[in-house]
């Protein structure tokens, strides 16, 4: 009988992204510590995203870029995960992963862009602000929860059903949240507030699934 050769796949490159990541936390603590702070428990605190509209801090500055590519990061590895978690091949493939983080990478920002081209058009940024910065802010939130848990995902034998079941109650609680936050302009509006989740949120999203799965 011959032998066959097993032939095994490195994932160093999966660990060399948690420490870049892990680099950026340290950086983003470095540039902001209480902001940082802020970002993690946001969920916790309803006053951030109105101190975070007083604020009015630029999208350029080093903080908001170093934790824009955080959160992007974040989601595509978590993307990675899912695609090796419900497929029966194995991609633990370096070009795989940069190929998805890409996708979203390009998926923000022209989801942001159309968002502030949107609202300029229509004249809605007094009433849209709170919702909008609430929503970008809480999409940071979720990013920071689940890079420890993307940590022990790979690294443990926890069954992975449990991750997903954490991902979706922290996308549950943003939503919760938002409508909580924002109910007198969600309820008044619900027709434009439809659409606009059906463009803006529903439609890319599936789209970026589709082509990522």
């Amino acid at each position: 009988m011959q032998a066959i050769e097993k032939i095994d796949i490195s994932t160093d490159w999966v660990t060399l992204t948690f420490m870049g990541l892990l680099l950026c936390v340290f950086l983003l603590k470095g540039f902001h510590r209480t902001k940082l702070k802020d970002y993690f428990f946001a969920f916790l605190n309803n006053g951030f995203d109105v101190s975070e509209i007083e604020e009015r801090a630029s999208l350029l500055n080093r903080f908001s870029i170093v934790l824009f590519f955080f959160t992007t990061t974040t989601f595509g590895l978590f993307s990675f995960f899912l695609l090796n978690y419900f497929s029966q091949e194995v991609f633990l493939s370096f070009a795989v992963f940069w190929k998805i983080q890409l996708l979203f990478f390009g998926y923000l920002i022209v989801k942001r862009i159309s968002e502030k081209l949107v609202v300029i058009l229509f004249s809605m940024h007094a009433q849209t602000v709170l919702f909008l910065t609430g929503k970008n802010i809480y999409t940071h939130t979720i990013a920071l929860w689940v890079f420890p848990a993307l940590i022990l995902f790979h690294f443990t034998t926890i069954p992975k059903k449990m991750f997903l079941v954490f991902f979706m109650l922290l996308f549950i609680l943003k939503v919760v949240l938002l409508f909580v936050n924002n109910k007198n302009l969600i309820l008044s509006k619900l027709f434009y507030i439809i659409l606009y989740i059906c463009a803006f949120e529903i439609a890319p999203l599936f789209l970026l699934f589709k082509l990522i799965f």
